[in-house]
C-alpha cells in the first residue's frame, strides 16, 4: 500500500512541476518584434475581403501574424487609452481595418495612402439585424505614409 501511495505521490509531483515550468515559461514568453519584422503583405481590402468570405484560410493565414497592410486612411482618432486608431478603408461602406498605434503619428491624414505593420488579431462581425459590417484589427502597429511615384 505505501508502495502505491509513494508513486502517486511522485506522479502527482511531477506533473505539477512540468505544469509551473511550462506555465512559467509561457508567462515569461518575449513578446513579438512587430517593428523589425518582416510582414505578410497585403491590402486593406483584400485582408477585409478575405475574413469575410473565408474566415478558416484568413484565420489559419493572418490571425496572430505579422502583417504589412497598405490602403487608404478613412479615419485618424484616439480609443479610451488614448492610443492612436487609424481605420483604413475597405470595399464595404461602413467597415475598416482597424489599427492601433504604439506610437503616435501627427502627419497621418484622411486619404493618404499609407503602410501599416501590426499584429492581426482578427475580425469581429457586426450586427446583420442593424446593417453594421464588421472590422478586421490589427494591433502593436506601426506605420508610414506611401509617398507618390515609388
Amino acid at each position: 500500500m505505501k508502495g502505491k501511495l509513494k508513486k502517486s505521490f511522485f506522479l502527482l509531483f511531477g506533473i505539477a512541476t512540468i505544469a509551473m515550468v511550462s506555465g512559467y515559461l509561457m508567462w515569461n514568453k518575449p513578446h513579438k518584434n512587430v517593428k523589425d519584422s518582416n510582414g505578410i503583405k497585403i491590402t486593406a481590402i483584400d485582408l477585409y475581403n478575405i475574413f469575410t468570405t473565408d474566415s478558416i484560410r484568413a484565420r489559419s493565414k493572418y490571425l496572430n501574424a505579422i502583417v504589412l497592410v497598405s490602403g487608404e486612411v478613412e479615419k485618424v482618432l484616439r480609443n479610451q487609452q488614448n492610443q492612436q486608431v487609424i481605420l483604413l478603408k475597405t470595399n464595404t461602406r461602413g467597415s475598416s481595418v482597424n489599427c492601433t498605434l504604439e506610437e503616435n503619428s501627427n502627419n497621418i491624414k484622411i486619404g493618404d495612402s499609407i503602410l501599416v505593420k501590426g499584429i492581426c488579431s482578427g475580425y469581429i462581425s457586426g450586427d446583420d439585424e442593424m446593417e453594421l459590417p464588421g472590422d478586421v484589427f490589427l494591433i502593436r502597429c506601426y506605420c508610414s505614409i506611401i509617398k507618390p511615384g515609388l
